[in-house]
């Protein structure tokens, strides 16, 4: 064999065993960047995930706080339609005809136990129908357990009924007050059926 043949094996072997080399070099390439993308989904895909999850959470959170400001508005609204009608009731009862307020402010005295005393009125209503109205009242007891108070209380209406120290307030603020609780249910069902 020559030199050259030898040589020429030399550099057939190298050659061959260069390109096993780039080969292998290619194929091991190859498999790094497959496991880099595989890698690389499976991160993609945990994140996507994650934020899936976190945008569920936080549009959960966003509704919440909707339906509870929802449900503040509309407690708010019946709320204050109810105070309304209280407040309506109590301009119908100071807007009662002159013979019906009487009346009813009669009946209402009379309706106390053991009535007798002195019936204090608002300034307005003691010039208007004071003398009036006790006389009515004690028209109704058959006897005359009742005067008229030169004192004036500080009310839309209604009276206050004063024996020694004892004080029975029927002024329309204080009617409306006791009862309001347990008519706010009744009010409330019939105005928002």
């Amino acid at each position: 064999m020559s030199i050259e043949n030898i040589t020429l094996n030399i550099l057939n072997e190298a050659k061959s065993a260069a390109d096993i080399s780039i080969k292998n070099a290619e194929e091991r390439s190859l498999e790094i960047i497959n496991e880099a993308k595989l890698q690389a989904e499976t991160i993609t895909k945990e994140y996507a995930e994650r934020t899936k999850n976190e945008a569920e959470i936080l549009k959960n959170r966003k509704v919440s706080a909707a339906e509870l400001q929802s449900r503040k508005m509309k407690l708010s609204a019946k709320q204050d339609a109810i105070k309304k009608s209280f407040e309506k009731a109590l301009l119908k009862l100071k807007e009662m005809p002159e013979e019906k307020y009487i009346d009813f402010l009669s009946e209402e005295i009379v309706k106390i136990p053991n009535c007798e005393g002195v019936i204090i009125l608002n300034e307005n209503d003691r010039e208007k129908i004071g003398e009036e109205l006790v006389k009515k009242a004690n028209e109704k007891l058959k006897d005359e357990k009742l005067s008229l108070s030169k004192k004036t209380i500080h009310a839309s209406g209604g009276f206050i009924l004063k024996n020694g120290s004892i004080e029975i307030n029927s002024t329309f603020e204080t009617l409306l007050d006791s009862i309001k609780d347990e008519l706010t249910y009744e009010v409330a069902s019939t105005l928002f059926k």
